[in-house]
């Protein structure tokens, strides 16, 4: 029950960002793209709730990037 009132919550903020947002911005770019970005991370929100031991974001950017650093040393 507590997990699904802080998923609602979550959407609801999510959606309330978007909603702001779009209402602000003039260019028609920037809305898609703080729409998107707030999208992934209300999914991404989502999946911490129900699995927290998944790797954080500076995990995930070294799997990413952890050869490129490698090449350039």
């Amino acid at each position: 029950m507590v997990k699904l009132g802080s998923v609602l919550g979550l959407l609801l903020l999510a959606a309330t960002i978007i909603y702001v947002e779009w209402k602000n911005s003039e260019e028609n770019k920037v809305r898609w793209i703080t729409g998107g970005i707030t999208a992934i991370s209300a999914v991404i929100g989502i999946l911490l709730l129900f699995d927290p031991s998944l790797p954080g974001p500076g995990a995930v950017v070294k799997l990413l990037f952890g050869g490129v650093d490698k090449a350039l040393k």
